[in-house]
């Protein structure tokens, strides 16, 4: 019956610590795809901006 409880006990303690370690893991996921969405707005802005430089029209004259 000890050996039992002692199982059940080193079980649950399995599943806390599991439960956390997932929780942390899910968090960096989440954070990383977070992080990745910035960057790629940034990209974007930059990109944008550059486009908007080099577009511009150069009038020549024809005298």
């Amino acid at each position: 019956m000890l050996e039992t409880l002692t199982a059940l006990e080193r079980f649950f303690i399995h599943l806390e610590r599991r439960q956390a370690k997932e929780h942390v893991t899910n968090g960096i996921k989440e954070w990383l795809l977070a992080s990745r969405a910035v960057i790629d707005s940034v990209i974007d802005t930059l990109e944008e901006e550059q486009g908007r430089q080099t577009a511009r029209k150069i009038e020549i004259s024809k005298d």
